[in-house]
């Protein structure tokens, strides 16, 4: 009886009656068959995604089983039928999105190894002064920035231990308990706030924006490296910023001044990693060109051996770097064997999530949606999806919430009433009200299962849930705000 009360086994179970009831009813009016049961899948992968009754990677394998035994694609001309129609289903898995991710995970990987990032946030740290408030805003810089590139999970593994150590030394030198509280709380959530506020400035940075830029490009509208971190980056800078003062002056207030002790241990991490060698020199150098490359890929598509660069192909370049540069030992600076620590996982949930959304546009169904929801304002769709999401993704993961949701939107963009006079979509509103729905995923703060960085944090027992959703309250109300103002006035200017 235990078993069947577990909410896992509850989603597992309502996932399966949402299909059967498709199958087994006629659609509704206006809707073809295969759209009825994409229906079905649609409900039965988002139920299992939203409680994670079997893993999210093997839930996005579902279109490559359902889609072409339910024939939701038309291939009877064709010379063989099935193969044609896992073929379309299999295609969005090896979408030019997922190895721009794959290249960017591969750098990361070899970044990590060398012990680079490590190197960099305590460069910073040094840098920024030692004030307790300054050193969270500290961390909080560095946890940003090193997530703009590497994954949010591994930026948090590593900035905790070392937020830890200068929270144990800080506690030598205060008297007051309620001071060191506060600073000690607001240091590890600043540090998994940022490494979540962070990943939004890159397409690379997490995973629901590779999502939506995908899916919009399938549209028609390219978006490159560039335009995303003209978006997205002036939003992270200011809930960065403006989460900063929330954390340390109003909601955990932070009165302890800047010591000698904290400084020395500090630059102790640092020499403990000795100088600089030259396989850090030899990353830093692939990583800075490869960045560099992504924000400057429009002007050297302009010259003539470049004409065919892409952001992807950046990406692979950089992977293949990586493998072939010589490391001090003769090898290459990273192994084939470390790749066991990549997410494959998020590349298949990622595949999974197009498929879907393919299939939702291809089967009619999601003209017939568009036609049930009322005609409202852009605006006011805007706040009310921003919310939404926000408060959904405290409890479900926000890249297939992102996969699920921003389909919808598209859909809401390309009806019949916001045509342009051609008859084509308007790509400019579809990314209007698509992108959003990926900067709120990145806006949970209140739960420790919102995100991997809150869970790790939480994990270290230094303060209480009570603590995480009073501040992750102001954090996520912060997050609709700034979503939904440049969603609507700046987004269009770039898009």
């Amino acid at each position: 009886m235990k078993n069947f009360s577990n909410p896992k086994t509850i989603g597992f179970f309502i996932g399966l009656i949402f299909l059967s009831f498709t199958l087994l009813t006629s659609p509704p009016a206006g809707l073809s068959i295969s759209g009825w049961y994409v229906t079905g899948v649609v409900l039965l992968m988002a139920s299992w995604w939203a409680t994670e009754a079997i893993p999210l990677p093997v839930t996005a394998l579902i279109p490559l089983a359902l889609f072409p035994l339910l024939g939701i694609y038309d291939f009877s001309d064709a010379a063989n039928p099935a193969k044609s129609a896992f073929t379309k289903a299999a295609a969005p898995y090896a979408h030019p999105n997922v190895f721009l991710f794959l290249g960017g995970f591969i750098l990361a990987l070899a970044i990590e190894k060398v012990n680079l990032h490590k190197r960099i946030a305590l460069k910073m740290l040094l840098s920024l002064g030692t004030d307790a408030k300054y050193l969270i805003g500290g961390f909080m810089l560095v946890s940003a920035f090193i997530s703009m590139w590497i994954m949010n999970t591994s930026t948090t593994l590593m900035l905790l231990p070392i937020g830890l150590a200068i929270a144990g030394v800080v506690r030598k030198t205060t008297n007051l308990d309620k001071d060191f509280t506060n600073f000690q709380t607001a240091l590890l959530l600043g540090i998994a706030y940022a490494a979540t506020i962070g990943g939004i400035s890159t397409p690379i940075g997490t995973a629901p924006n590779i999502v939506v830029i995908s899916l919009i490009q399938e549209q028609g509208l390219e978006v490159s490296f560039n335009q995303w971190m003209l978006l997205a980056l002036p939003i992270s800078i200011i809930m960065l910023v403006v989460g900063w003062w929330l954390l340390t002056s109003i909601i955990f207030p932070v009165n302890i001044s800047a010591n000698k002790e904290t400084k020395n241990s500090l630059q102790e991490m640092y020499q403990q990693l000795g100088a600089i060698t030259v396989d850090e020199k030899r990353v830093l150098l692939i990583f800075v060109l490869t960045a560099l490359a992504w924000i400057f890929r429009d002007l050297l598509d302009d010259t003539y051996l470049l004409q065919g660069l892409t952001d992807y192909g950046i990406a692979i370049i950089a992977a293949l770097a990586v493998f072939i540069t010589r490391s001090s030992q003769g090898s290459g600076l990273i192994e084939w064997s470390i790749t066991t620590k990549l997410p494959w996982g998020i590349l298949i949930l990622f595949g999974g999530g197009l498929s879907m959304a393919n299939a939702i546009m291809s089967s009619g169904l999601g003209k017939w949606i568009g036609g049930l929801i009322p005609d409202i304002s852009a605006v006011l769709l805007i706040l009310l999806i921003v919310v939404l999401i926000v408060f959904l993704t405290e409890l479900t993961s926000n890249q297939a919430t992102t996969a699920t949701f921003v389909p919808i939107m598209i859909i809401l963009a390309t009806v019949e009433g916001n045509l342009l006079p051609d008859g084509t979509s308007n790509l400019s509103l579809v990314a209007q009200l698509a992108i959003p729905v990926a900067l709120a995923a990145s806006c949970a703060f209140m739960l420790p299962v919102a995100t991997p960085p809150n869970a790790i944090v939480y994990g270290s027992e230094k303060f209480t849930i009570a603590q995480m959703m009073k501040a992750g309250l102001y954090f996520n109300i912060l997050g609709i705000l700034v979503v939904t103002a440049f969603s609507t006035f700046v987004l269009p200017l770039i898009f």
